[in-house]
């Protein structure tokens, strides 16, 4: 899907587009500068502005050197909703941690904990959760770590807890709770353990092959905080408690356990903001106009394919608890609305069961073609996968059913021969009793022995 306005569009008065910044959930960001020559960024509700709207409702006053601020909403012509905010020059903590994958450390991670807790003490204080609260809404420019994007955030009173039908968050970043309708600002807090154990290691602390699969251990796992140095340990593993009772009462009382450590403290005192200035600029030179970047962890990074043929898949931020189906049309489109940044993001891998589904779905098709077909019916067998994941980019009807696509280790689209010798070894695969396929539980990017053979991953087409 294309962005709905270019440079030189004057979609609400008195602004002028320059370029887009990103796409999210509800709408388009992008950069512009009113007639006066104030840059702000402008939020697009193209989809769902009332859900926006409401959020964006509660924090239009709020003034807070730690918040992105919100000047305005404003209605065009056409009766399409726009939000007017702060434009924040300097990158999102998923930026930078892109830009270290192998985690900040331990004086950059404690100054960040410590600030992005002002910005989320204030919310608190006011009676305002977040509720999306993920390193792509966390932003640093000038000196202040702002939180922004409130799209999703409620006015809750103190004394009860609040109950929606939706479930509302990025999975990897939301509190078991959520999933069921109930939170409060524990949530928040969950979600700050969370990015602390990111800046630290450089992934997230709940992995898995499927968006089920992270809701899964969200619900059920603890996550391994014996890879983190105290006094990070217990503070994350209390901020991730699955009770929300037992984590802490706010995120001031997370930021004080922290640094009640000397060495924290002490880190905190002599720590210069202006390392992460540069961590910064080196954003700023690879990807100037970068969207939110998946919150999967950086080892799953895939490099750009080469540009003389159209790419398959390109990570973003999975912001739904289950994958999204996407069009090839919109798939393409989404591809080449983004930056090569963004285009480098990060691989959902499809997960075993899902792949035995899909596999069901196909063999239930084909095996209806034979029956009616009789001798064709054979000749169909073998050539239904291959043209079809050649000619319908990854896909068969199963896979299309189950959301996920095959492309090549490289990220492009599978060539015929490819699909072939796919198939080929698939064959070969259940033959062998099916021994192919244990190789998925075993590979970290969830490949069969026939995907090793023709160099092919299986992962979600998500939208």
């Amino acid at each position: 899907m294309a962005f709905a306005f270019k440079h030189g569009d004057r979609p609400l008065d008195g602004f002028t587009i320059q370029r887009a910044i990103g796409r999210g959930g509800f709408g388009e960001v992008y950069y512009a500068v009113s007639d006066g020559g104030r840059e702000v960024a402008l939020k697009y509700l193209r989809e769902n502005p009332e859900t926006e709207l409401r959020g964006v409702a509660h924090c239009i006053n709020l003034k807070s050197p730690h918040l992105v601020t919100i000047f305005d909403i404003r209605r065009n012509d056409l009766g399409e909703y726009f939000v007017v905010m702060e434009y924040v020059a300097g990158p999102s903590l998923r930026d930078i941690l892109v830009a270290e994958p192998n985690g900040l450390g331990v004086d950059k991670t404690a100054y960040l904990v410590r600030e992005i807790a002002k910005g989320l003490i204030y919310l608190h204080d006011r009676g305002i959760v977040h509720r999306d609260l993920k390193p792509g809404n966390i932003f640093y420019d000038d000196g202040f770590v702002k939180i922004g994007d409130y799209g999703l955030s409620k006015f809750i009173a103190e004394s009860r807890h609040s109950n929606q039908t939706v479930s509302v968050g990025t999975l990897h970043y939301m509190a078991p709770e959520v999933g069921s309708g109930n939170y409060s600002k524990s949530i928040d807090v969950y979600a700050l353990g969370v990015m602390t154990y990111e800046m630290l290691c450089g992934r997230v602390p709940f992995e898995g092959g499927s968006a089920g699969e992270v809701l899964i251990k969200h619900l059920t796992a603890q996550p391994d905080v014996s890879v983190l140095p105290p006094p990070f340990d217990r503070v994350v593993a209390k901020a991730m408690a699955k009770d929300p009772n037992e984590r802490y009462l706010s995120a001031e009382d997370m930021v004080t356990e922290l640094t009640a450590v000397g060495p924290v403290r002490e880190s905190l005192a002599g720590f210069q903001p202006s390392s992460l200035s540069q961590a910064a600029a080196r954003v700023r030179v690879a990807a100037p106009d970068s969207p939110a970047h998946s919150p999967n962890p950086a080892h799953r990074r895939y490099p750009l394919p080469p540009p003389a043929r159209q790419p398959a898949y390109a990570g973003i931020p999975v912001a739904v608890a289950a994958p999204a189906r996407a069009t090839d049309t919109a798939f393409r489109d989404r591809h080449r609305e983004m930056t090569p940044e963004a285009q480098r993001g990060h691989l959902l891998y499809a997960g075993f069961w899902i792949r035995v589904l899909a596999a069901l779905i196909d063999g239930v098709v084909v095996g209806g073609a034979g029956s009616v077909l009789g001798p064709f019916g054979l000749l169909i067998g073998f050539v239904y996968e291959p043209v079809l994941l050649t000619y319908w980019e990854g896909q068969t009807i199963g896979k299309r059913v189950c959301g996920i696509r095959v492309i090549s280790n490289d990220g492009r689209y599978c060539g015929l021969g490819q699909a072939i010798v796919r198939s080929l070894a698939e064959y070969l695969s259940a033959v062998v009793a099916l021994l192919g396929y244990l190789w998925v539980a075993v590979d970290d990017k969830k490949r069969g022995w026939h995907d090793h053979i023709a160099g092919t991953l299986h992962v979600y087409a998500v939208k």
